[in-house]
């Protein structure tokens, strides 16, 4: 929110209001606890936040700035508690400096609300500042963690409790006791001279669901009799009992009875006090979210993964027996099953947003400190990612972010030289395409500097002298260990040990990086994920008497292998008006020629298709993704394995690497049948100009 303050300052309304309701409830919660140092600073936040909401301060950088650093400031106070509850906060010289910066920005002298002394106790006779208040709670109280004399002490801070009478409410029989259930009720007479609001704001978690009811001083005597009448029993029997303890006045009033409304907690003006539901604790029945450990949730995938095996084993052998009966019931059981896995599948897939949302205040940290002004634009944050990915995926996108704002998007002054505007533009997107997600981080800065990393990479030896690189791969040399092109090195880039742990990390989540840039326009880098980790729908081929296992949503179709619309010197495959590069997995494994015909699967991964050569089509079934051993991690296009319902091992084949497999077969063809050529022309011209 304090981000959305800083991009747009004009409309803010909503914003503000939230803030000061968190403000207040941390305050408010902070006393209940009796957490005096948090109470302390939550108050002069409070006061700055109540100022810039009311109009009386102007929102500009430097109080934004001061506001995330109280913000930060403010999480370590609650982590101190939280691990020391019972140790005073110890005020460094930092919690000073905040504290000094946020009351230069109120008006008045700040209030300390936690070490204040409680107001004097009201002399016997007196009184007007008595206010009466009448507390019955609701019978869930205990078990929503709360404990009514926390309440009690909170509200000793604004004044003095010079009066209490407590009454228990017994069951019938004493076999009808629960003491997880809360029968009591408070009267009070309270000496303050606090607001009816204030007040109030002591049992906002509680409001929804006990009785409160807040009578000020000198109130009307008929205000307390319709009070008496309101909690049953004998009303003479209350007023007797409140007057003997000083609530009533001593003299009954004689004037014309007058319905003095009762300012209950609902009617009580409450400016201060936030009109949302109690948000600490959530009742059980209107509860719509759980909390599920994360090794409960994998064991549960675990079980849903041997139980697919099975399920594919008992499928087998029921097609064995020929039995129709047998098979029917496999079929059904099977359909629950494939139920079952989707549905486990979907309680591990999270908003890509959990990563997303850690972004724009990174973003505002960093250009702060190079001076450069950046919007940061998040598309498709509800775009869903399977858990297990979500911590592997945070460190690669975070260096690719900062790689971004430090090379790729140039100062305001440079984009104005240019025509561009002076704040430059960060943009994440998710979404899903062809059965992976997507996530792309552009920008729209200087671009890649072509000749600046082929440079870079012949002083280092990467690259031959001569050799002809295309876009997409010249690109990838910044993904080689130690590789930087940056002149000066800062604290946030510049020593080339980055990218390529962000490759390596992409790759060991099955992933793939891609690198699209245009000079002067901006860069973006692709990243393609699986959906799942975990269970994945697949298709069964051999080679070579082994099985392997393809991704099915990355299938495309299965056909004969043509005849006549091949060329075996290109690698390519004549398809509906196109050539597409082809792999052939019996060469891949180095498995000698077949002589039995052969079927192509044409596979797609984002805009490229490839065709694949395997010797059987089997069929559709459901893959446990199995880890391969450390001695297998570094083979190409393979991802992982299988178990097949006869026991047998599988591999899983890595369709986005075989496809640039392909695509790099064809295009050193190409390079190849062109120097062929050449040298072929070379030839001719000399033997033309040879004297005869």
């Amino acid at each position: 929110m304090l981000l959305s303050l800083d991009a747009q300052p004009e409309s803010n309304a909503e914003d503000l209001s939230a803030m000061f309701r968190s403000a207040h409830t941390i305050k408010g919660s902070a006393g209940l606890f009796a957490l005096d140092g948090l109470i302390a600073f939550t108050h002069v936040m409070e006061n700055v936040l109540d100022r810039m909401r009311n109009g009386e301060l102007a929102i500009d950088k430097p109080l934004v700035a001061l506001l995330l650093a109280c913000n930060d400031h403010l999480r370590h106070m609650l982590a101190h508690y939280r691990s020391e509850p019972a140790t005073p906060f110890p005020e460094d010289a930092e919690h000073r400096r905040l504290l000094t910066a946020l009351e230069a920005h109120t008006q008045f002298a700040p209030t300390a609300v936690a070490s204040a002394a409680p107001c004097p106790a009201a002399p016997e006779n007196s009184e007007s500042g008595n206010w009466h208040l009448f507390l019955r709670y609701h019978p869930d109280l205990f078990q929503h963690g709360f404990d009514p004399a926390s309440f009690l002490r909170y509200l000793g801070k604004h004044g003095s409790i010079v009066h209490i009478h407590t009454r228990l409410e017994m069951p019938a029989t004493l076999q009808d006791f629960d003491p997880t259930t809360c029968r009591l009720s408070n009267e009070l007479a309270l000496h303050s001279q606090a607001s009816a609001a204030d007040i109030a704001a002591a049992f906002e978690f509680i409001q929804d669901d006990s009785e409160i009811d807040i009578l000020p001083p000198a109130s009307d005597y008929d205000a307390f009799v319709a009070l008496a009448a309101r909690y049953g029993g004998s009303p003479e029997t209350h007023l007797a009992r409140w007057r003997e303890a000083g609530y009533l006045p001593s003299a009954v009033s004689t004037a014309p009875p007058v319905q003095a409304p009762m300012p209950s907690l609902e009617a009580a003006p409450m400016q201060n006090v936030p009109q949302e539901k109690r948000r600490s604790v959530d009742r059980v029945e209107g509860s719509r979210f759980i909390r599920i450990e994360a090794a409960k949730l994998d064991a549960l995938i675990n079980r849903v993964g041997e139980l697919v095996i099975s399920t594919a084993s008992s499928r087998m052998r029921a097609k064995q027996t020929a039995d129709s009966d047998m098979i029917q019931a496999v079929e059904v059981l099977s359909q629950l099953v494939e139920g079952i896995r989707d549905d486990a599948l979907n309680l591990r897939m999270v908003p890509i947003s959990e990563i997303f949302n850690r972004f724009p205040r990174m973003v505002h940290d960093v250009s702060a400190r190079l001076g450069k002004e950046i919007e940061l634009d998040l598309v498709g944050a509800d775009t869903e990612i399977d858990k297990s990915m979500i911590e592997k995926l945070t460190d690669p996108l975070m260096h690719i972010v900062r790689n971004a704002i430090d090379h790729g998007i140039e100062d305001a002054e440079s984009r104005l030289a240019q025509g561009k505007p002076a704040r430059g533009l960060l943009r994440l997107k998710a979404y899903h395409d062809t059965g992976a997600i997507v996530v792309d981080i552009s920008d729209d800065g200087r671009g890649m500097n072509k000749a600046a990393i082929l440079a870079k990479a012949q002083e280092r030896g990467l690259l031959a002298e001569g050799r002809q690189l295309s876009d997409p791969e010249v690109y990838k040399l910044i993904f080689l260990p130690g590789f930087s092109t940056a002149e000066q090195v800062s604290d946030i880039s510049g020593r080339g040990v980055g990218m390529d742990v962000v490759r390596r990390n992409i790759e060991a989540l099955r992933g793939e990086i891609e690198i699209l840039s245009t000079a002067g326009q901006g860069s973006t880098l692709r990243i393609r994920l699986p959906l799942t980790l975990a269970i994945i729908d697949g298709f069964h081929v051999e080679v070579g008497g082994s099985s392997l296992v393809l991704p099915l949503d990355m299938m495309a179709e299965c056909m004969d292998m043509p005849s006549q619309q091949i060329s075996r010197e290109t690698r390519q495959i004549w398809l509906r008006d196109t050539w597409i590069p082809y792999i052939s997995l019996r060469e891949l494994f180095s498995l000698p020629p077949s002589d039995e015909p052969e079927y192509v699967v044409v596979a797609q991964f984002g805009q490229t298709t490839a065709g694949i050569i395997v010797d059987r089509l089997i069929g559709d079934i459901q893959a446990v993704i199995k880890p391969l051993g450390s001695l297998f991690r570094s083979l190409r296009g393979v991802s992982g394995s299988t178990i097949m319902g006869n026991g047998r091992l599988a591999l899983i084949l890595d369709i986005p690497q075989l496809i640039q497999l392909a695509l790099k077969r064809e295009d050193r063809l190409v390079e190849q049948r062109q120097a062929s050529l050449t040298e072929h022309s070379i030839a001719l011209a000399n033997s033309a100009t040879r004297p005869i």
